[in-house]
């Protein structure tokens, strides 16, 4: 018995054995990877990517990402008939299919702006007395001023898009929980 070949063949065995041990665990472990990662851990890996995002009332929206929060996504919509830019806050519930995402994720970073939930937003928006359009599912559309935010819905006084906020342009007081909204335009 030569005891070489067989330390050699015994040697290959093992270093065969080992590897696809190594392998299998590799594949567990991102098996387990993507398990965790969530539908706003693709898109923030896309900020400043031009996405589609079609939305449960029906439409499509084209933007470039700006952030990316807990329950949220910011895209800049291309200017429209006004030749303007627009901002759009869309609650990621209200998201039912992206297109332009490839498969890379980036978890949520010490970004105070990535911790924020959507009603921390809408808040920042209420505070800023920013004028607004809403779109809600099935389908419906509120131009107007978010007056207050609650954990699951906002206030919203409704006037024309052109106009301030004051009690003469307020024409009724609307109560939307976020269940429903589809988009909020920031103009």
């Amino acid at each position: 018995m030569r005891w070489e070949e067989l330390f050699d063949d015994l040697e290959a065995r093992f270093a065969e054995q080992e590897r696809e041990e190594a392998e299998a665990d590799l594949i567990g472990l991102v098996r387990a990877e993507r398990e965790r990662v969530s539908f706003v851990d693709r898109m923030r890996a896309h900020q400043g990517a031009c996405l589609i995002l079609d939305l449960r009332d029906g439409s499509s929206r084209r933007g470039t990402v700006l952030d990316v929060g807990k329950d949220w996504v910011l895209l800049r919509a291309p200017a429209g008939a006004a030749g303007r830019e627009n901002d759009l806050l869309v609650p990621a519930e209200s998201v039912v299919s992206a297109g332009g995402l490839s498969r890379f994720s980036l978890a949520a970073g010490e970004s105070i702006g990535r911790r924020l939930r959507l009603n921390t937003v809408l808040r920042g928006l209420a505070r800023d007395r920013s004028a607004v359009a809403l779109d809600f599912w099935p389908s419906g559309h509120l131009d107007g001023t978010i007056d207050r935010v609650g954990a699951d819905h906002l206030d919203l006084a409704v006037h024309p898009p052109d106009a301030v906020r004051r009690p003469g342009e307020v024409r009724q007081m609307r109560t939307v929980p976020f269940s429903a909204l589809a988009a909020v335009l920031v103009r």
